[in-house]
């Protein structure tokens, strides 16, 4: 079984342009950075798993890893692929977790909350599942890089984006402690996906893929997760990461 690759789901065996393929170190590099948070005996629940790597990245520290989908063929790839007896994917309906109240030590939910119809409820329930002083993290675009004031997502698949004083005023609804921090590109790299960002709007776009790979080709060559850091000034950062304590 494979997964379709999509603009919003990138295969980590298959990334096809020098864009691509730092918007999937991006990716990763915010799964480092949990790492670097939790503790090795620690039960997670990520939400919103995507492909599973991710999943099974945290599966290497914590004790158990549990990811959660609402597309059933995605659950099946996943357990297929990165299933392990501490890492594991399951099924669910988009609305009520199927865990117990304080359930985990952690939660991730990585570009997720920009396409939930109803954010709250899907924040209360993450919340629900947390054991008390445990952390949730939370990765989103930055809308001030990608949007003007007011303009709507120009992404199909995202019913809003975030701005961080947007992002921490959501969150601090649900949770007792937010801090907002925001992946940045160093050097070159910022640029770079600046420009990705703003060609989404631009004819480059509709280049075809074998057109786009001749532009970028030896990019894998180039490029690591440290070429992303996490800044305290969340408005630089190309994503919002958000820290939420239960």
């Amino acid at each position: 079984m494979e997964l379709e690759h999509t603009v919003e789901r990138i295969l980590p065996d298959a990334p096809k342009t020098r864009e691509e393929y730092l918007l999937f170190l991006r990716h990763l590099f915010a799964y480092e950075s949990v790492i670097s948070y939790i503790e090795q005996d620690s039960e997670i629940l990520e939400v919103g798993f995507g492909e599973g790597y991710g999943s099974r990245m945290l599966s290497e520290k914590a004790a158990k890893v549990t990811g959660v989908e609402v597309e059933e063929d995605t659950v099946h790839y996943a357990n297929e692929k990165y299933g392990s007896p501490s890492c594991s994917f399951v099924h669910y309906n988009g609305e009520q977790l199927p865990f117990d109240d304080e359930q985990f030590d952690y939660a991730v939910s990585f570009q997720v909350i920009e396409h939930i119809e109803d954010v709250p409820p899907f924040l209360r329930e993450i919340r629900r599942v947390l054991k008390v002083d445990r952390q949730c993290f939370i990765t989103t675009p930055n809308r001030i890089h990608r949007l003007e004031p007011g303009e709507e997502p120009w992404n199909e698949f995202h019913i809003r984006e975030y701005a961080p004083q947007d992002l921490e005023e959501e969150l601090a609804n649900v949770f007792s402690r937010v801090e907002i921090k925001g992946v940045r590109g160093r050097g070159a790299v910022q640029d770079i996906e600046l420009r990705r960002v703003s060609r989404n709007l631009s004819l480059y776009k509709l280049l075809p893929d074998f057109a786009k790979r001749l532009l970028h080709r030896g990019f894998e060559d180039l490029y690591t997760t440290n070429d992303f850091m996490l800044v305290n000034t969340a408005e630089e950062g190309l994503d919002l990461f958000a820290i939420c304590t239960k």
